[in-house]
């Protein structure tokens, strides 16, 4: 359990650090944990980001969980490039979704518990 908390901030530290550079001013994150999954909902108001950041994001978000991966290398976020740090937390989840609605970037993320 302690390994899933650390996990999840992780996470939202690595989207938190991306959105940061990337120049955002505003940044909503909420959490919502139920029994067999965590989904983190992330708002960037007036995003900086277009639309072919945010669709490479996406690829390297949705692209397969990989619990092996995850097991040896989620203690590594923060250490490694961003191309890195984008592929381990694309490793850790299950589903994302990305979304521009009214210039505001809405971003979900479901890690299912195992």
């Amino acid at each position: 359990m302690h390994n899933e908390i650390q996990k999840t901030t992780k996470i939202i530290d690595e989207f938190t650090s991306l959105l940061m550079k990337k120049g955002t001013t505003e940044i909503d994150i909420k959490l919502r944990k139920d029994d067999d999954c965590t989904t983190i909902f992330i708002t960037d108001y007036n995003t900086s980001m277009n639309e072919e950041e945010i669709n490479t994001l996406s690829e390297f978000l949705n692209f397969q969980r990989q619990t092996e991966i995850e097991e040896y290398y989620w203690g590594l976020m923060g250490e490694t490039s961003d191309e890195d740090e984008l592929f381990l937390v694309g490793s850790m989840l299950d589903s994302a979704t990305l979304e521009i609605k009214n210039g505001n970037l809405y971003i979900k993320l479901i890690r299912k518990l195992k």
